[in-house]
């Protein structure tokens, strides 16, 4: 028995760093690669589109305003043309094994209706094999009867009949290659991260600026072994703990707008956060995030 047929979503917004090795990566294995943008002002559409007009029949760009992540990875997923989805953002790459373990899965009438997949993660070049990122979530998934949360950061698939496998292949994750775009990235995250725990009632106390960091950095490195990775353990957890940090101090200067502010964007997602807010004309905000895991709004691991 054949393997089913698969489209391949790639949420991206600016990511013409990383697109072409993303779609090259499953070129001659997926049936359909929607190239879902949000937004780009880079070069991004134009390589997508030399990949439209060199594969016509396979490749497809889509293009959305980013509400949230969820909402925006589930809409594409909704534009598939099959019931097999596999989605990949724009930093990661198929591997040969992965390929080869899912032609043989899903060529069994048995098999489940969604598998977790796990990551081979590079930061700055070094390979992170443990920490907090040595995490399975579900990309690989029967859009029938599973699809993205409405959630707008940390998004995952909910799966309605609960049946769900685990793939052994991994992808690989080329999540920061460059600095100064990956703090521009963590950047906007970190205001939408905060501008959501604002909505769901939250707030930043003296604790959660001094120890949530620490904390952030102690799971990173010691609890989840990060450490066995040398120096690129240490970086990763440096990285968890001013994350940590810069998301509470986002949410402190939401509360305190006559101390400190954000900058304000325009987008639809803002403007739904914007309305959980005080009432107070001082306070802005900028996030410039896009799908991935990047139109004015973007997704990724943080």
């Amino acid at each position: 028995m054949h393997r089913p047929p698969i489209s391949v979503v790639i949420p991206c917004k600016d990511e013409e760093h990383h697109l072409a090795a993303c779609v090259q990566s499953v070129l001659g294995w997926a049936d359909e690669i929607l190239i879902a943008d949000s937004g780009s002002t880079d070069k991004t559409l134009a390589i997508a589109h030399d990949f439209c007009t060199a594969h016509p029949r396979l490749c497809r760009l889509i293009q959305r305003e980013f509400i949230s992540f969820g909402s925006f990875k589930g809409w594409a997923v909704n534009q598939c043309r099959h019931d097999w989805v596999l989605v990949l953002d724009a930093d990661e790459r198929m591997t040969p094994a992965l390929r080869r373990e899912i032609d043989k899965v899903l060529s069994k009438s048995d098999c489940p209706d969604a598998f977790l997949v796990g990551f081979d993660h590079y930061y700055l070049g070094y390979r992170i094999r443990h920490g907090a990122w040595n995490h399975k979530v579900v990309r690989l998934f029967r859009k029938s009867v599973a699809n993205y949360d409405a959630g707008a950061i940390h998004e995952k698939v909910v799966v309605s009949t609960g049946r769900v496998g685990i793939l052994k292949g991994r992808l690989e994750h080329r999540t920061c290659t460059c600095l100064d775009r990956w703090y521009q990235k963590k950047n906007r995250y970190t205001t939408v991260g905060a501008l959501e725990k604002w909505k769901r009632g939250k707030r930043a106390r003296l604790w959660d600026l001094t120890l949530r960091p620490i904390t952030a950095f102690v799971k990173s490195f010691i609890v989840k072994m990060g450490f066995l990775d040398g120096m690129g353990g240490f970086l990763v957890a440096v990285d968890d703990a001013v994350t940590t940090f810069q998301t509470y101090l986002k949410l402190w200067a939401i509360a305190h707008p006559r101390t400190a502010e954000l900058t304000r964007g325009s987008s639809a997602a803002e403007n739904d956060v914007l309305a959980h807010l005080p009432k107070r004309s001082d306070v802005t905000f900028d996030t410039g995030i896009g799908a991935d895991s990047s139109s004015r709004v973007e997704l990724a691991h943080s």
